[in-house]
């Protein structure tokens, strides 16, 4: 065995080797990257010379016209650099710092109230920065419709952050940072950077919101040298923020250091080449760069400001790559602790009990903000409008115009106060999901298998008491009843999309011991909550027994068949479906050529003969279609429904077919007799 001496001095070897290894991969890594930001910057300087060159038609541009080509410069750098986006989220991502007074989205991303209201950005369409690309551009924009309707504060999330000390304290430098920029705004500079100072000087010295303000003021009062030290700090500190780009580059520019300020501007527009804001300050650079060809200075960058800007981004890769959090939000993909405030959420000043819903006080599930800053279960809220009126069960504020977007599923869970439950309360969490199944899936959610099997189990379903539906038959429902429409949320939301309809039985005030199983195929929402339903009919089932859930009727069901068809009566029989097809087809094209229009577009176009089979379980489905089409007594089509026979289905059809040709023919002789 290894004495106490010698074990640790293999361990002190071993350790040497181990940080002497990741040296040098830093060190190759750093190479790599200088290499790869000397050569964009080589590139550009290229760009700028053959842009400049006499009789080039980029020359006689205007700033706007030149905005599409800084985005295209910007999209090709972006592709040639690896982008570590900020993904905390407590973190506003205009602002990259705390979210203070928060306002949640219906897309459920929270940003500061004062970022959602700059006058800066409320003249521009911006979207969600959180939001996918994909759905971007198809809906409103969350950000512009929260402007528009005057979203409130989330007072649930405000309250959890006010709660905790560490985010309390970052709330209070946040004030006085608001009180510096209403100084500024007054015009009050000096003030605004004593406030600036003080808070870098008592409370925290790398706040980059106030050494942000501060750089501001300082451009301001033409301090270039003291705002471009501020500004290159903040950078190091947010290296993904582009507002730290912009404003370093409107000091450079100020400097006459006019391409240094272009390579800033196309850093912060490498990070969103969309940002209207980066389009236009880098465009206004490059057109003056465009125009200054007195000044070899501002086409080729000089060899020490390359070098300055190839250092700060060094710092930035040192501050990305600097230690990471130990306790993160399971959304939390910062790889700084710079970039992450998940560490100052202590879960210690929070209980399960403070995420219940006012509603059905239970932990919330999919939690929604509403535009007047409440939070509920999203279930619970669609079911006290459906059972009350549009309107905030908290501050009875009118939710007209939020409900439809919440029916239709554009209201997202607010995703700060999911993700806080998830990561802090796993076990609640899991409590809260298994009582939401229980409560919303079991006894909505068939088996699929089961539909499509001949196995006869027994399951349950809700029931839709309403009408007669057939297999193969459309069925199109309008729900408007609060109970039914809660089964059809839930009906959608599962795998199967199906429920059954059983007829109502008006003397007994019941409903049949017969029905059919229907499958959702679409489903429209209207602006009240109320529902346009397409169906159609799938397996029959037999009632076993009976039971309620939330208002709306359930059943333990059977599914039926028809009996096995033997061999010696299956040519008779499939001779007997054909037979029985060509009848039908005989007394539908003696129609007259309205009444055959007006069927066919019921019918969505004839039904085509299909043949009879061994392994049918309902048989031949132009057959159900027929019983659904002609005059036939509801009481006879459920005959026609229960029946295990398909030679008793058939021979009710040719009943009918028997008494409508002889009512053609009678009709066709007393107007012959008339005419004559």
């Amino acid at each position: 065995m290894l004495s106490n001496h010698n074990y640790q001095q293999l361990f002190k070897k071993s350790h040497y080797r181990y940080h002497r290894r990741k040296l040098k991969q830093n060190h190759r890594k750093n190479f790599l990257s200088k290499i790869k930001q000397s050569s964009s910057i080589i590139h550009l300087h290229q760009f700028l010379l053959n842009l400049q060159q006499s009789g080039t038609r980029f020359l006689s541009y205007t700033i706007t016209e030149l905005e599409p080509i800084c985005q295209q410069i910007a999209i090709q750098q972006m592709s040639s650099t690896i982008s570590l986006i900020t993904t905390c989220p407590l973190i506003c991502l205009f602002c990259e710092n705390l979210i203070y007074e928060p306002i949640t989205l219906y897309c459920g991303h929270t940003y500061c109230e004062q970022c959602i209201k700059d006058k800066e950005l409320s003249l521009l369409s911006i979207n969600c920065l959180r939001c996918s690309k994909d759905i971007q551009g198809q809906i409103q924009s969350p950000i512009v419709h929260a402007r528009e309707k005057f979203y409130s504060k989330n007072h649930f999330l405000k309250q959890i952050i006010e709660r905790i000390d560490k985010l309390k304290f970052k709330c209070e430098n946040i004030l006085l940072c608001h009180r510096a920029q209403n100084e500024y705004e007054n015009n009050n500079y000096q003030q605004a950077i004593d406030i600036y100072s003080n808070i870098l000087e008592q409370y925290d010295d790398d706040d980059h919101i106030v050494l942000y303000g501060r750089a501001k003021t300082y451009i301001t009062l033409k301090e270039f040298d003291k705002a471009l030290i501020d500004i290159d700090r903040v950078i190091q500190l947010k290296p993904h923020w582009a507002k730290g780009y912009y404003c370093r580059s409107e000091i450079l520019f100020e400097m006459k250091r006019c391409t240094a300020a272009l390579l800033s501007s196309l850093q912060g527009l490498s990070i969103d080449p969309d940002d209207h804001i980066g389009k236009r300050i880098m465009a206004r650079h490059l057109h003056a760069i465009l125009h200054d060809n007195d000044n070899q200075e501002t086409a080729i960058t000089t060899e020490n400001e390359s070098n300055i800007l190839l250092s700060t981004n060094d710092n930035i890769k040192e501050m990305i790559t600097s230690g990471t959090t130990d306790i993160k939000l399971l959304m939390c993909r910062s790889t700084s602790s710079a970039s992450c405030l998940c560490t100052l959420l202590d879960c210690k000043y929070l209980r399960a009990r403070d995420f219940e819903c006012s509603i059905c006080v239970n932990l919330l599930w999919f939690p929604v903000t509403t535009p007047c800053g409440h939070v509920f279960c999203r279930e619970c809220l669609i079911r006290s409008i459906d059972n009350t009126q549009v309107q905030c069960p908290m501050c009875k504020s009118s939710l007209e115009e939020f409900f439809p977007m919440l029916i239709q599923s554009h209201v997202n869970k607010t995703e700060i106060i999911s993700q806080i439950i998830e990561s802090y309360f796993p076990n609640e969490f899991n409590e809260r999901q298994q009582l939401y199944e229980q409560e919303n899936i079991q006894g909505a959610s068939i088996p699929r298998l089961l539909i499509n099997n001949i196995e006869l189990s027994i399951f349950e379903i809700p029931i839709f008491v309403c009408v007669l539906a057939l297999p193969y038959c459309t069925c199109p429902l309008h729900v408007f009843e609060p109970r039914y429409r809660l089964m059809m949320r839930r009906t959608i939301e599962t795998q199967s999309r199906t429920f059954g309809m059983c007829k109502y039985i008006q003397e007994t005030d019941a409903f049949t011991d017969y029905g059919t199983l229907l499958f959702i195929r679409g489903l429209v929402y209207t602006r009240d909550g109320r529902s346009i339903v397409d169906t159609i009919g799938q397996r029959r089932f037999h009632v076993i027994g009976r039971g309620i859930r939330d208002g709306y009727n359930t059943a333990h069901i059977q599914l039926i068949q028809d009996h096995s068809i033997t061999h010696d009566e299956f040519d008779d029989l499939y001779q007997f479906n054909r037979n029985t097809y060509n009848r039908v087809r005989v007394w539908f094209d003696q129609l007259d050529a309205y009444r055959r229009t007006l069927l066919t577009r019921q019918l969505e176009g004839y039904p085509p003969c299909d043949d009879l089979t061994h392994e049918s379980t309902d048989g031949p489905s132009w057959a159900w279609i027929m019983l659904n089409l002609l005059p036939i007594e509801s009481d006879l089509q459920y005959t026609a429904l229960i029946s295990q026979s398909f030679r008793t289905r058939l021979q009710i059809i040719n009943d009918t077919i028997d008494f409508l040709l002889n009512q053609q023919q009678q009709q066709t002789i007393t107007s012959t007799i008339d005419e004559s």
